[in-house]
């Protein structure tokens, strides 16, 4: 077993047809059948504070669980050498989510991390949480090595997720109506966050690769943010499903090597 990717899809995802975790998994399994996908269906509404409160802490356990069962069964199982980070002899875990999967998946890292886990990975697309890496975590985790890099898939033009105030152009130049009205939506979405529409941000201001951040250190190569135009499911429409995973492919290997 190469990884273990843990698939989270957002809510109103339909049950009778197959879901982009159902997708992923059967594209990784004619791909690279070394890494193990694990999907946690799951059904949920437009209610941000019973999901995040109720139903998202629920799902992170039961998920969280599942992982430590079958890392400690391939532990049983006695594991090439080599695999996962010193300490973790099995596969890198990576999480793969979207939209409210995204909120399932950080709560489901800060279990493992506290079970003594290390996480190779989160790619988050569409995320509706929270977009600080300060306030989110991510950034404690990858200053100690809990986790190895945070990918977020996000677009412009996201219409669902609420609006984070940044000091973008955008956001300062916005009238007050506009502004009224985001502000209205971020208050009927919270605590849902903004990350799939801004893209991780530290202390208000957007998180660039070329960026030098005295406090984020080597940081820039292990927080990412990849843009593409359409919207909140942009990643997963059926032009771009396929460029979409060969991406999620291509950076679980790539990093695989760090």
């Amino acid at each position: 077993m190469q990884a273990i990717v843990i698939a989270i899809h957002g809510i109103l995802t339909g049950q009778t047809e197959p879901s982009w975790p159902d997708k992923l998994d059967a594209w990784l399994f004619r791909r690279d059948p070394q890494i193990k996908v694990l999907k946690k269906e799951y059904t949920a509404g437009p209610f941000p504070r019973l999901n995040c409160w109720l139903k998202n802490p629920r799902l992170a356990e039961a998920v969280a669980n599942e992982v430590l069962l079958l890392a400690a069964t391939q532990l049983e199982q006695s594991p090439p050498p080599g695999a996962g980070s010193p300490g973790q002899p099995f596969p890198p875990i990576w999480l793969i989510a979207h939209s409210n999967g995204a909120h399932i998946a950080l709560l489901i890292t800060r279990k493992l991390i506290a079970s003594g886990c290390w996480i190779g990975g989160i790619i988050l697309t569409g995320a509706a949480c929270e977009a600080d890496v300060e306030r989110n975590a991510v950034l404690p985790w990858l200053l100690a090595n809990q986790l190895g890099v945070a990918l977020a898939y996000c677009s412009a033009e996201d219409q669902v997720l609420p609006w984070a105030n940044t000091s973008t152009p955008d956001a300062r130049n916005r009238n007050f109506a506009v502004c009224l009205c985001h502000r209205a939506w971020s208050l009927l979405a919270w605590p849902y966050g903004s990350l799939g529409r801004t893209g991780w941000l530290f202390r208000g201001a957007p998180v660039k690769p070329a960026q030098t951040i005295p406090e984020l250190g080597d940081m820039g190569s292990r927080l990412l943010t990849r843009w593409q135009a359409g919207g909140h499911s942009t990643w997963f429409t059926p032009e771009n499903i396929e460029r979409t995973f060969e991406q999620f492919y291509a950076d679980v290997q790539l990093n695989a090597t760090r």
